[in-house]
């Protein structure tokens, strides 16, 4: 009795999805969570990533280019 309760339950939330994923509101809500999610797992490394960029920005900024081609 128990698992056809458990079963009914189960049929009911697949019978919602799918119904769900033929509508374009879905689609843009879940893309939305997608994207939220992705955004707050990556924003700790973004950090390390900009403190990256500035050092080899600076680092670019101060060594002199060394040109393999010899000047006549």
């Amino acid at each position: 009795m128990a698992q056809l309760s458990w079963m009914s339950a189960v049929n009911t939330v697949v019978d919602w999805i799918q119904k769900r994923i033929t509508e374009r509101s879905s689609w843009d809500g879940l893309t939305i969570i997608v994207i939220s999610i992705l955004a707050l797992i990556a924003s700790p490394f973004i950090k390390y990533a900009a403190w990256l960029g500035l050092g080899y920005g600076a680092w670019t900024l101060w060594k002199t280019e060394k040109t393999s081609v010899k000047q006549q």
